[in-house]
């Protein structure tokens, strides 16, 4: 539609909302379209004017569609079809020269021998045994539905032999008759028996059709019920991956904040133990204070005295002034530690 003219695409979207509404497409609809009729026209190549010029041309020279007839004075009159009527089988039979009264059957009812017939059934049956008595023309001339086999001439070399011929005429006509009837009945019997066999086993293999398009149908809906739980599943899974990406992404910022902490523990360890120092190194200093200051004021007291040996890590101990470190304050009573 995009590649064709405005007009086109007009005439088109016209077509298709009238296809759509009726099932054809008549010029007296056509022409009653007057929104765009410039188009139609141009499109169909014609005119309302020269359409009726071309009727009326048409009915001046006798070709008129309907079924007219002329009158003296010119004029014309429409003349309704003559009706065909198809008389029955038992009229065509009177009229063939019989009473109309023999027992025959009658297929313009729908009853016979005490059973409903189906008039249906008996134009299908009709139709379906055409080719079997008719002749097939002279296609192939060995066949016996050919028009040309020479049926006599078989029967007279290969069914009339004397010894059968004197059978045959040992008995009388009426035999004979009775003969062929009885094996007629006994051929229409079977046939009728194969017939019946043959639509049973034709209903038995639809029956069986049906239930493989049942299971078949239900195998769909079984397989369709499995597609979707396997699209939900598919679904659930892309959710889960989803999820553990995430997870994934939480457990390495959980690795980074443990290694982050493990490094801040290290670190803190490494204060706390610098605090620690800091604060036994922050004891001496204290104690050196402390020590200067009592130094200090001794000297204040006794002026005379000297007290440059005095050290702060030093003890008296048994007259002696030694390190702090080689006296057992803690060993009992046997030592005489002075301050």
């Amino acid at each position: 539609m995009a590649k064709i003219s405005k007009e086109s695409a007009r005439i088109v979207e016209f077509l298709e909302e009238f296809v759509e509404k009726i099932e054809l497409l008549s010029l007296t609809m056509l022409f009653k379209w007057d929104k765009e009729r410039e188009y139609v026209e141009r499109y169909l190549e014609t005119t309302t004017g020269g359409l009726k010029n071309f009727f009326k041309n048409r009915a001046e020279k006798g070709h008129s569609a309907s079924n007219v007839v002329k009158t003296e004075d010119g004029g014309v009159v429409n003349k309704p079809a003559e009706s065909r009527r198809v008389p029955s089988m038992k009229r065509r039979r009177a009229e063939a020269g019989g009473s109309g009264k023999e027992k025959v059957i009658d297929l313009t009812s729908n009853h016979c021998c005490g059973k409903e017939v189906s008039l249906e059934e008996v134009k299908l049956i009709t139709e379906k045994q055409k080719k079997l008595h008719g002749y097939a023309g002279e296609e192939d001339l060995t066949s016996v539905w050919s028009e040309h086999f020479p049926i006599s001439v078989v029967a007279e070399e290969h069914f009339q032999s004397k010894t059968d011929l004197d059978l045959i005429d040992s008995v009388d006509s009426v035999t004979r008759a009775q003969f062929m009837q009885v094996y007629a009945a006994r051929l229409l019997c079977i046939g009728r028996y194969e017939e019946l066999k043959a639509r049973e086993e034709a209903e038995q293999k639809k029956k069986e059709e049906g239930a493989s398009v049942q299971k078949l149908v239900e195998l769909e809906r079984k397989l369709k019920v499995a597609s979707d739980q396997l699209a939900v599943r598919e679904k659930e899974m892309l959710e889960l991956k989803t999820d553990v990406e995430g997870l994934k992404g939480k457990l390495q910022k959980l690795d980074k904040d443990k290694t982050d902490l493990e490094a801040r523990v290290v670190e803190l360890a490494v204060e706390k133990k610098e605090a620690e120092t800091s604060k036994e190194n922050h004891g001496y200093a204290m104690l050196e204070i402390v020590f200067e200051r009592a130094r200090k004021q001794a000297e204040f007291f006794y002026p005379d005295l000297k007290f440059d040996n005095l050290d702060p890590i030093k003890v008296v101990y048994n007259g002696a002034l030694v390190d702090d470190d080689e006296v057992d304050v803690e060993g009992g009573g046997d030592h005489d530690l002075e301050e």
